[in-house]
């Protein structure tokens, strides 16, 4: 019996302000593509059953293109293809009100696609060679008191899988908002273990892996630029597995630092545009960061040349430090300054700017939410 594993979809994610020809914003076209192009290397591989280990919606409330999309194309992809698909829920699609419902549970209306949306639950699998494997889901919310979960390998199918969505190991976090994973429940003689959360592929020993998300969606997508997002093919008889990288994904590139001490603006004009040029930015996603850059200097460079790579690229991040940052800051504090910050001295500009680049739910106005933020600023204390 072979399986396939996927996790962390993320449809309906939204970045950045480029749109498609028909006005969908263009990160969301981009994971759609990458979901599609997963589903369609799945069919290929024909597996006995499909794993999606949690996050397929980016939001508990998702856009209506994105809902319909991803019942669109698991419809597709069960008329072609006899795998059983289960998926369980993330931390992003989970909702934790008795009045809501996650909207997980519409997919299960396909038939061959089985949801677990949020309490611990065992699903029986027959392969196509008759044998039997049971695979025990752990959703997002059954993860709150993780401590109390008792489950061991049933010996009366020939394979026991665990698929859960959580944190396993607290140096490998790129999204918070996951629950802890017990240590033990890793350690019994699972046949295979499909986690969800960790957006990077890893091989977590004893039959567990992180599949890793199809597309850059996480809160650093700069640390996953030069990694590969794909998919698991594991078979349960061998233990044998293969990492199969997804084609054609938009390439994300964190450009070389420029160190600017002791250059002056036009050597570091012509350093940030030599750069560009030779990773050819045309419609990529781009990072390109200068340390050591007093303000003055900043203030001199070529910023109509910025403008034209931010044109360029679907999104180009121009990310100076001065000196005193360059010492104080992480590596991922680096600002997202298109401009001097002397042309930014007003709190509420630079709220507004910051307000009007996060995502935000479907049904959530953008334009009132920047305009409550920016009230809230000038609101004076008691």
């Amino acid at each position: 019996m072979r399986l396939v594993h996927l996790a962390d979809l993320h449809l309906g994610f939204r970045a950045y302000s480029r749109t498609t020809s028909v006005g969908i914003n263009r990160r969301e076209a981009d994971v759609s593509q990458a979901f599609q192009k997963a589903l369609q290397a799945t069919i290929e591989l024909a597996p006995d059953l499909l794993l999606i280990a949690g996050d397929v919606f980016h939001v508990p409330r998702p856009g209506n293109l994105a809902v319909i999309e991803a019942q669109k194309q698991l419809a597709k992809f069960c008329y072609a293809s006899a795998t059983e698909v289960v998926i369980i829920a993330g931390n992003h699609e989970s909702v934790r009100t008795s009045d809501s419902r996650c909207i997980l549970e519409l997919l299960a209306l396909i038939p061959q696609v089985r949801v677990v949306a949020n309490k611990p639950e065992a699903i029986e699998i027959t392969g196509r060679d008759g044998d039997r494997a049971k695979v025990f889901c752990l959703p997002h919310n059954s993860l709150e008191q993780a401590q109390d979960l008792i489950i061991k390998p049933d010996p009366e199918f020939k394979y026991n899988l665990v698929m859960l969505h959580g944190t396993v190991d607290n140096n490998r976090i790129n999204d918070y908002g996951g629950y802890d994973v017990p240590a033990k429940l890793l350690n019994l003689q699972w046949d295979y273990v499909a986690c969800g959360h960790y957006h990077s592929y890893t091989n977590l020993g004893n039959n567990a892996f992180y599949a890793g998300a199809i597309e850059r969606t996480s809160n650093d997508i700069w640390k996953e630029a030069g990694e590969d997002k794909g998919l698991i093919e594991f078979d349960l008889a061998t233990h044998k597995h293969k990492f199969h990288a997804l084609k054609g994904l938009r390439e994300t590139i964190d450009l070389p630092t420029i160190d600017a001490k002791g250059l002056e603006a036009n050597e570091i004009n012509q350093k940030i545009a030599a750069q560009a040029a030779q990773a050819e930015i045309k419609n990529k996603i781009v990072r390109q960061r200068v340390d050591n850059l007093p303000r003055s200097v900043q203030r001199q460079l070529d910023y109509r040349q910025i403008r034209t790579f931010q044109a360029e690229a679907v999104h180009y991040l121009f990310a100076p430090r001065s000196p005193e940052s360059s010492v104080n800051q992480a590596d991922g504090d680096y600002a997202d300054q298109n401009e001097p910050r002397s042309n930014q001295v007003s709190l509420a500009e630079e709220a507004t700017n910051f307000l009007q680049k996060r995502d935000l739910p479907a049904d959530v106005d953008r334009d009132q939410f920047v305009a409550r933020g920016v009230a809230y600023l000038k609101t004076e204390s008691p």
